[in-house]
């Protein structure tokens, strides 16, 4: 096993198929994980949205709760009418004050 450190990212290279497996797959709650995006995560705001949070009790139950409410072809056309109705919303108000165009992409 070697380890390397590329600006500030860790890289572990297995050379053995059997610590590979060993690692990977049985042990792989242990050591999976996403990366930690700084500006998306913490600068923006998003630290808490599914995609940016990190492996654990938190992240499972936001990823069930995600697929029970929109993780289905049929609950996603109960969410049409309202993502057609805010779209239009969303256009009024760009026409009526461009100039603020971020507060309403922001919205």
């Amino acid at each position: 096993m070697s380890h390397i450190e590329i600006m500030g990212r860790h890289i572990v290279v297995l050379n053995s198929v059997k610590v590979a497996i060993e690692l990977l797959d049985k042990k792989s709650s242990k050591y999976s994980d996403r990366p930690i995006l700084h500006m998306a995560g913490n600068l923006i705001g998003f630290k808490d949205g599914l995609p940016f949070l990190r492996y654990g009790d938190r992240f499972r139950e936001s990823r069930r709760q995600f697929h029970r409410f929109i993780g289905t072809r049929e609950m996603l056309k109960t969410y049409h009418d309202v993502q057609q109705l805010e779209a239009h919303r969303f256009l009024k108000r760009v026409y009526a004050r461009p100039e603020q165009l971020a507060m309403h992409i922001r919205r």
